[in-house]
């Protein structure tokens, strides 16, 4: 049995993928916006445990072709026992055509350029990252360890190694004070970073969450969702014509997006334009749809 512990949370675009669990919760733990792991320490799982569950998962599911690796951190693990459980794949999985997992950008600047090679040439070929935002006010808010100077450093090793990145930020984040600068200089850290797919997530301000205690003392004021779409707005107006994929279309969004930049980047902007002049909410994701 695959024996998840904890809450076990993958990328939507990873719906069809087997979840692999090799590690538990996430190293770092103190951002403010986030309500997973809290009650979780982070823990690197056995080599053993992970061949087992390596076993039965390639006699249950012989067909696999993508593996995720979970939780909140897995490229946390030592190199050497990261290319032991890669190989162990490949050797059971014949249709396997990706590997997957959530990294931190400390994780990435952990491992060397040679390393993360090694690691593509055994199919780990995208990586998720939170880069939240490129705002360095915003950023030390939320207590989150790095900086955006480590996103854009984190992405291009991963460029260099050739391996893809998937960039997840998220709107509101820097609430109505910082809303203007969050946007442009997240788009300013996209556009120095340049990763292949960028997720765009909305604040949501679960009670587990750190930052519900702010928002319930008014420290921490939030957008509406007509001030989220004007906040996309400016970012997406704000990024520089590198190819990429802009994915706006998680449950927590309000219009949702999917789209090839930059041959969409008009049409986006063109939709949210129309629905900020307009000020029409039933364009918008009601509120008992939308989730994390």
């Amino acid at each position: 049995m695959l024996n998840y512990q904890g809450t076990v949370i993958r990328p939507p675009s990873e719906a069809a993928s087997l979840i692999l669990q090799v590690t538990l919760g996430c190293p770092d733990n103190k951002c403010i916006f986030c309500p997973a792991y809290k009650t979780e320490t982070f823990k690197i799982k056995s080599l053993a445990d992970i061949a087992a569950k390596i076993s039965y998962a390639a006699a249950a599911y012989p067909q696999t072709t993508k593996i995720f690796l979970a939780d909140g951190d897995s490229l946390r693990l030592p190199f050497s026992d990261l290319l032991k459980i890669l190989d162990l794949l490949n050797e059971n999985f014949k249709h396997l055509r990706r590997i997957s997992l959530y990294a931190t950008t400390q994780s990435i600047l952990g491992k060397t350029v040679t390393e993360l090679k090694a690691l593509k040439n055994k199919k780990m070929s995208l990586v998720y990252a939170g880069f939240e935002t490129g705002d360095d006010e915003t950023y030390k808010f939320t207590l989150k360890a790095g900086s955006p100077q480590n996103n854009i450093d984190a992405a291009l090793r991963l460029k260099e190694s050739q391996i893809k990145l998937n960039a997840t930020i998220i709107l509101g984040l820097g609430g109505k004070k910082l809303s203007m600068q969050h946007a442009v200089n997240t788009a300013e850290n996209l556009n120095k970073s340049q990763p292949e797919q960028i997720a765009a997530l909305t604040l949501m301000i679960p009670k587990q969450a750190p930052l519900y205690k702010l928002l319930k003392q008014n420290i921490f004021i939030p957008l509406t969702p007509l001030e989220i779409v004007d906040e996309l707005g400016i970012l997406v107006a704000n990024m520089n014509d590198f190819p990429c994929l802009f994915f706006a279309n998680h449950a927590s969004n309000y219009v949702p997006v999917e789209a090839r930049f930059p041959k969409d980047k008009q049409s986006v902007l063109k939709t949210l334009q129309k629905i900020s002049v307009s000020k029409n909410k039933s364009c918008l994701r009601p509120d008992f749809l939308r989730g994390l």
